[in-house]
């Protein structure tokens, strides 16, 4: 492989898709110059500003903030970011800790949770289960707040140990008792007048611009039971901080996790060798996530076909990366930046049809289907997913928008595209699509029935035929495989 050619196959895996810039500005970094910058992050700017405050639409006075702006605001910062890897991350632990608004219907607490996966996403498991084990909207989604010496509710315990940690096989339903006693005492409570902040805007305004926690955890040591307990072998008046601890020192710990994140970033199934591999990984760096990160993307197994362009795209994975690539977040970056005074909330509402396609797809953010969250590979695919991601090319590539319509007159000037099969070369390069010959043949056919590099020249008249040939590269079986 080319360094070009690893370097967009870290970028689907480690980022949000290889767009053209990406590729152009990752490649003369090199392989590892591009893990590094991938992986820690935190070092680089984000790209962008995204100012919540100015954008959360206001009406007689009160502000009207739901799970759905919160999840069109975390869909700008797929569109908008140069640290592609703290999204796909953040994206990861939604689906591992699954909170869903269907139940969490406080915004405000479900934008807070999104706020602490991102927080440590590439830092240290230990600190991330214990900072989400407490977030308010895990507790409330969990009924944590119910658990009280005498009545014990066991639905955080259980899920704790199924999975978050170790996973089936590895307690017992006497652990999953004793634990849920362990775990009496832990509450929430608002840090300021929840009712007062939503008819101030310029209060919350302040609060969504700079993530300041409008809940936070507390413990009530009058409901916690203090009597012996034991979990998983070891006894005393364990509380839930003990629970969190007892878990990690599992050795069945490490491996479940390596088990996900390698499923996750590279392959399904993963050999029994790679998965005790990254567990010593885990617990040689007492469960930092980056070295982590950092040694999958060094393992041959990684880098061999049986990786590369072979993981099922989930929806996210679908829909943003061409977006990306299309830059379409050129032309909205500007307007979340700058928001309209008249409309403030048009920037967010522009992206309300990538959020509706991924949950059409089967991936609604804030929506997972349960505690478990979702399925991965082939159970993405079905013939009505099959249908939304074609029809995916209608929202990106609506005539009535201009979101590309300088797309069509770049191929033909910038690419210097004379015949529709150069068109759509480009086209096909540009959604960085590896696909047969038969698909390229029906790209061709799509843009020439559609008036061929004379349409695509003209704003005006591209519209139709990138449509088109957009539907028929959706269609192609390979250009759902990443």
């Amino acid at each position: 492989m080319t360094t070009r050619e690893q370097v967009g196959h870290l970028l689907r895996r480690f980022g949000l898709g290889a767009s053209k810039a990406e590729l152009d500005f990752y490649e003369k970094l090199g392989v590892e110059g591009t893990v590094e910058r991938l992986v820690h992050y935190e070092k680089y700017p984000l790209g962008f500003t995204l100012q919540l405050g100015k954008l959360v639409p206001v009406r007689d006075g009160r502000v009207q903030l739901n799970p759905a702006f919160v999840a069109q605001a975390w869909v700008a910062r797929f569109l908008f970011t140069e640290r592609p890897l703290e999204e796909k991350l953040t994206l990861f632990w939604h689906d591992h800790f699954a909170v869903s608004a269907s139940k969490v219907t406080n915004a405000y607490m479900m934008l807070q949770y999104v706020n602490t996966l991102r927080a440590g996403a590439n830092g240290n498991f230990r600190t991330l289960l214990e900072n989400v084990s407490k977030d308010p909207a895990m507790m409330f989604w969990l009924d944590s707040q119910t658990n009280v010496a005498g009545k014990p509710n066991e639905n955080f315990a259980r899920e704790v140990m199924e999975l978050f940690t170790v996973g089936i096989g590895h307690y017992t339903e006497k652990d999953i008792q004793e634990a849920a006693r362990a775990l009496t005492g832990w509450a929430w409570v608002p840090t300021r007048d929840f009712n007062r902040v939503r008819q101030d805007p310029e209060a919350l305004s302040e609060i969504l611009n700079t993530g300041a926690p409008l809940f936070r955890f507390v413990q009530r040591p009058g409901q916690h039971d203090n009597g012996v307990k034991t979990i998983l072998g070891q006894s005393g008046n364990f509380d839930g901080d003990d629970v969190l601890r007892i878990l990690l020192e599992q050795e069945a710990c490490p491996k479940y996790l390596s088990h996900k994140l390698w499923e996750w970033f590279a392959y399904m199934d993963p050999e029994e060798k790679v998965v005790d591999h990254l567990a010593a990984v885990f617990k040689k760096n007492d469960f930092e996530i980056k070295p982590v990160l950092e040694e999958i993307a060094k393992m041959d197994e990684f880098w061999s076909k049986k990786c590369i362009r072979r993981l099922v795209k989930n929806p996210v994975d679908f829909c943003i990366p061409i977006a990306r690539q299309l830059d379409i977040g050129t032309f909205l970056k500007p307007l979340f930046e700058n928001p309209p005074e008249d409309a403030p909330q048009r920037p967010i509402g522009g992206l309300g049809g990538i959020y509706r396609a991924m949950s059409a797809q089967g991936m609604q953010l804030l929506f997972p289907p349960d505690v478990a969250g979702w399925d991965w590979g082939e159970k993405w695919i079905s013939t009505s997913t099959m249908v939304e991601r074609i029809r995916y090319a209608d929202i990106i590539a609506n005539p009535r928008s201009i979101l590309v319509s300088d797309l069509g007159p770049a191929i033909v000037t910038q690419r210097g595209a004379k015949t529709a099969a150069e068109a759509a070369d480009a086209l096909i390069e540009i959604c960085d699509a590896q696909i047969s010959s038969q698909s390229r043949n029906a790209v061709i056919g799509a843009i020439s029935a559609n008036g061929g590099v004379e349409a695509l020249s003209r704003p005006q008249s591209s519209a139709p035929a990138i449509q088109e040939a957009l539907r028929v590269l959706f269609a192609a079986p390979e250009f759902h495989l990443c």
